[in-house]
C-alpha cells in the first residue's frame, strides 16, 4: 500500500512540473497534437484554429460587416505563395471526384513537401487542400481547375522550385473573401450549391465587385476523416487589380 501511495505521488508530482513547465504550454493540446509537430512548437500550435490540426494555415482577419447573415464570414487574406497543379479538365463538372488528373496532382504536390524539389527540402505539409474551379458564368459548367497547397511562411520568400513537370510555385495577392464554413461532408456538388447561393445573395445586396466565376474550396480534413470531423469552407473573393 505504501509504494501504490509513493507512485501515486510521484505521478502527481511529474504531472504539476508538465503544467507548470514554462507556464506556457498546454499539456493536453501537445498529448492530443499531431504527432509529427515537434514540442517546441506546441505554443505557436495553440494560436492557430482548431481546424488547422497542428498544421500551419493561411492566417487572415476577420472583417466586421453586419449585413452578412450568420453563417456567411468576410475576411482579409495576406498575400502568399503557393504550390500549385497545373490546370485539369472537371470530370462530371468536377474538380474532384472521378478525375484522375486530381489524384495525380495532388501525389505531386504531396511529393514536393516530401524534398522533390530543386533544394531537396523536407517541409511540413499545410492546409487546406484548396480546390479551385473556373465557372463558366453563361452556363454554369466547370471549366478547368486547380490544385494546391499554400507554403510554409519560412520559405516563402526564398521556397524551392517543385522538380515535377506539372506543378508550379504561384503568388496571390491579399484579398477579401466571403466565407461560408460546411461541416460534415463535403462535395463538389454541395460546393458549387453553395457558391450559387452565395452569389445570388450578394447579388441581391448589389455586391458585384467579386470574381464569380471562380469556386474556391479549401479542405481542411481528408479523406478516412469521419463525416462528423470534417470540415471545409467555401470562398468567393473580391477582386484584385494586380491579378485579374
Amino acid at each position: 500500500m505504501d509504494r501504490l501511495i509513493l507512485c501515486t505521488l510521484m505521478l502527481l508530482t511529474l504531472l504539476v512540473c508538465a503544467l507548470a513547465g514554462g507556464g506556457r504550454y498546454n499539456v493536453i493540446q501537445a498529448l492530443n497534437a499531431d504527432p509529427n509537430i515537434d514540442l517546441i512548437e506546441i505554443e505557436e500550435f495553440q494560436v492557430l484554429p482548431n481546424i488547422c490540426h497542428g498544421k500551419e494555415c493561411p492566417k487572415y482577419t476577420d472583417v466586421e460587416d453586419v449585413k452578412l447573415p450568420s453563417g456567411v464570414k468576410l475576411r482579409d487574406y495576406p498575400d502568399m505563395n503557393w504550390i500549385s497543379s497545373s490546370r485539369y479538365d472537371a470530370v462530371d463538372n468536377s474538380c474532384l471526384e472521378g478525375s484522375e488528373d486530381m489524384v495525380n496532382y495532388y501525389q505531386q504536390l504531396y511529393n514536393y513537401f516530401k524534398g522533390v524539389n530543386t533544394m531537396g527540402l523536407l517541409m511540413e505539409r499545410t492546409v487546406p487542400i484548396r480546390v479551385i474551379g473556373q465557372i463558366d458564368p453563361d452556363t454554369g459548367d466547370v471549366k478547368y481547375c486547380h490544385l494546391m497547397f499554400f507554403i510554409p511562411g519560412m520559405y516563402s520568400v526564398n521556397a524551392p522550385a517543385p522538380l515535377s513537370v506539372g506543378i508550379f510555385v504561384g503568388h496571390n495577392f491579399e484579398k477579401r473573401c466571403y466565407v461560408v464554413s460546411i461541416n460534415g461532408n463535403y462535395s463538389w456538388k454541395r460546393a458549387m450549391k453553395i457558391h450559387k447561393a452565395l452569389k445570388n445573395f450578394l447579388g441581391r445586396k448589389k455586391v458585384d465587385d467579386v470574381v464569380q466565376s471562380e469556386l474556391i474550396l479549401d479542405i481542411y480534413s481528408g479523406y478516412g476523416v469521419p463525416n462528423s470531423k470534417k470540415y471545409s469552407e467555401v470562398l468567393l473573393c473580391m477582386k484584385v487589380d494586380e491579378f485579374y
